[in-house]
């Protein structure tokens, strides 16, 4: 049914990279080329999300929406943050792929990329359990359908199922629905030395 939350699968991958280069084009190919070499750290990246789970990192979970031909056209990347489980610095790593043996990917990059975003994340939440929402996307064909709505509604729900909060860091034009899902933006600003790169949010447990 269009408009259902599913789980993805490995199978879907193809279309999951080409939802991510629409939602990073223009100035995002710098950090994530659109290229045979920014296809394979994608690759892997999202064969980790899908594998098995680890004792090491937190529990990853890729939902989409699937369009009447059921392909993929809206994705949420979340991850299950257990207490203790580290979040910060170079954690992104464990969560995403190693990078240093494909020469169009910069971990530098990636480090300035992920890692002022992981300063301010810890900043809010520390070592608590919770659900993290890392990426909420859409292709642009098919906005305006509820599909974003429909994942975070699916993310909050295993905050919820699992009594603990639920974190993402916002841009502009997510804080409505944000808002709409009770999530609270947070003053960090004198602890991290200034605004971070995206507005930290949070919604308690129930």
């Amino acid at each position: 049914m269009a408009g259902k939350v599913s789980l993805a699968t490995t199978d879907d991958i193809p279309d999951l990279i080409e939802i991510f280069w629409e939602a990073f084009s223009g100035p995002g190919e710098v950090l994530f080329p659109h290229s045979d070499g920014g296809r394979k750290w994608l690759q892997r990246s999202f064969d980790n999300f899908l594998g098995q789970k680890s004792y090491y990192r937190p529990e990853s979970k890729v939902a989409v929406v699937r369009n009447l031909n059921s392909r993929p056209v809206a994705l949420a990347i979340v991850h299950i943050v257990r207490p203790g489980q580290n979040i910060a610095g170079k954690a992104w790593k464990t969560r995403w792929s190693r990078c240093d043996d494909i020469p169009d990917m910069s971990e530098e990059q990636l480090s300035e990329f992920f890692e002022p975003l992981a300063r301010a994340h810890y900043l809010v939440v520390g070592k608590e359990g919770h659900v993290f929402i890392e990426l909420v996307m859409t292709k642009s064909t098919s906005r305006r359908r509820g599909y974003a709505t429909a994942l975070m509604g699916w993310a909050t729900n295993i905050a919820d199922t699992l009594d603990i909060p639920c974190y993402l860091d916002a841009g502009v034009r997510g804080m409505g629905i944000c808002d709409r899902y009770g999530f609270k933006a947070q003053d960090i600003d004198t602890r991290y030395g200034g605004p971070p790169p995206c507005t930290p949010m949070l919604r308690s447990r129930k």
